[in-house]
């Protein structure tokens, strides 16, 4: 019996074998489409793995399409880097950020080592690009433009510290000049963000087409002459390609007022900090918005200034301007009471796109329940918003007003219940209470806490008055006459 179990066991052990023999055979001949799916799920550390188990694994596990999300991780050797650049793989890799810096400060990289990591990147197709502290100076300015200008989006950090301390810049004017002619040329870049540069060398009329063909701009911090600026917003209010813009410099109250209203009406998102815009700037940007806008997202984020920069606009025109947007954040810009009343019966409207408001710690006006209780519900409690946290508290405290007010309701509807119980059978006492000022009553029924005392007298027969009224040709009256003594704690009435 034991002999003839075993020979069962083996049997089945055996049989086992073969279903898993024969399905890993089958996993192998499998539709590629599927088992691109399937390895879509592995990590990268197990699709190295994988890679080393026979050549069609290595070719299915190395494929770039299941690569393309993979993050270089930092700190990493120079000469590790381009080696991993240059494997098959990665050409299809979509995001890179170099940043040999990262993790540690005592990282050295060779002119020479820098140009093999960008020869290896032009055979990759990036879509974005970071570049943080990398001294790019022994790169070719043809080379480096050729690049950057086949990659959509590029961000640029500048001022880069050498190893003894001192700031150094990573790119020299001549590659700059060379990236900003190229990008109308090659018309690939889509996003352009930059930190420190030096674009003074740049003609105007290149800059000026280099960043209106672009799709988003971010200038942090960079230098550019008056004729430059003039030269970019002039274009931009008329056509641009631009759709985002973020500018912190200084130098834009130089601009015409008029210029930098089209120009940024043009845009659909806006970012302005650093610097200060005029009165009349503002006053110009604010009335086009409220005609004509291309407008859902603005955020002014610099000081302001005395006198204060919104205060003199008419609050209509704010308030119009606003509720063409989508969102808005102004928070270190003053405004009136008159104004964020109309600002927030503005949002309120049915024809308001407004979602985000943030107003800085500008205060909440008097204005109606119905009005704050549209705003709130309004503004989306995805973004944070002093304004919307200002509107919930005071609608929280509305509420606990109504509660409070309900329930002295009730109590008052108590009180006044069991003082008409106790007077329902007299007559006099109900018209006093139907005839009566009701406040008047209220109060004096309100403050009735004791007992009432019914006496009902009825004249006898054998009193004179009462002989004489039945003799008498006179109308007769009523025989009868209630007197009624209210008792309470310190008053005493009879009626």
């Amino acid at each position: 019996t034991d002999t003839c179990f075993m020979s069962v066991i083996e049997l089945s052990v055996k049989k086992h074998h073969r279903e898993m023999d024969y399905n890993y055979f089958e996993f192998e001949n499998l539709p590629t489409e599927i088992i691109f799916k399937i390895l879509d799920y592995v990590p990268y550390k197990d699709l190295s793995i994988i890679s080393m188990v026979s050549r069609t694994f290595y070719l299915l596990a190395t494929d770039p399409l299941l690569w393309k999300s993979y993050e270089v991780c930092y700190p990493t050797e120079p000469e590790k880097l381009i080696s991993i650049l240059n494997l098959n793989r990665f050409r299809k890799l979509e995001a890179l950020d170099l940043d040999l810096n990262q993790g540690r400060t005592d990282v050295k990289m060779s002119s020479q080592q820098t140009c093999d990591i960008f020869a290896s990147l032009e055979n990759i197709e990036l879509n974005f690009l970071s570049i943080r502290y990398f001294d790019l100076t022994s790169v070719s300015s043809s080379h480096l433009s050729r690049v950057l200008n086949n990659i959509k989006c590029v961000h640029f950090f500048d001022a880069v510290q050498n190893h003894n301390g001192k700031v150094q810049n990573q790119i020299n004017d001549e590659q700059v000049v060379q990236i900003i002619e190229d990008i109308p040329k090659h018309r690939n870049m889509e996003s352009f963000q930059v930190r420190g540069f030096d674009f003074s060398k740049v003609e105007s009329k290149s800059l000026s087409k280099a960043i209106n063909s672009l799709t988003k701009f971010n200038s942090y911090d960079c230098n550019f002459s008056p004729g430059q600026l003039e030269a970019i917003f002039e274009e931009m209010a008329v056509k641009t390609n631009l759709k985002s813009l973020s500018f912190f410099n200084k130098d834009l109250q130089k601009i015409s007022p008029i210029t930098i209203s089209k120009a940024f009406n043009n845009l659909e998102k806006l970012l302005v900090g650093h610097g200060k815009l005029s009165a009349e700037q503002m006053f110009c940007i604010f009335k086009e918005m409220s005609q004509k806008t291309n407008l859902t997202n603005i955020r002014f984020l610099f000081e302001d200034s005395f006198p204060f920069l919104l205060t003199s606009i008419p609050s209509h025109v704010i308030s119009n301007g606003l509720s063409c947007l989508q969102s808005a954040t102004l928070p270190y810009l003053k405004l009136s009471s008159t104004q964020i009343k109309d600002i927030l019966e503005g949002v309120a409207a049915d024809r308001s796109n407004l979602e985000h408001l943030d107003l800085g710690d500008n205060i909440v006006p008097d204005v109606s329940l119905e009005v704050l209780e549209k705003v709130y519900f309004k503004l989306r409690s995805t973004y944070h918003s002093k304004i919307r946290d200002d509107i919930r508290d005071m609608l929280c405290k509305n509420e606990d007003l109504m509660f409070e007010q309900a329930m002295l309701k009730a109590e008052l509807k108590g009180v006044r219940s069991k003082t008409a119980k106790l007077l329902t059978k007299n007559k006099q006492l109900q018209s006093l209470l139907m005839f009566s000022d009701p406040s008047k009553v209220n109060a004096d029924t309100g403050r009735i806490s004791g007992r009432v005392r019914v006496k009902i007298l009825k004249k006898s027969k054998f009193s004179s008055s009462y002989r004489f009224s039945v003799k008498s040709r006179i109308v007769k009256r009523s025989n009868e006459r209630v007197k009624v003594k209210v008792l309470s704690k310190s008053h005493v009435c009879e009626l």
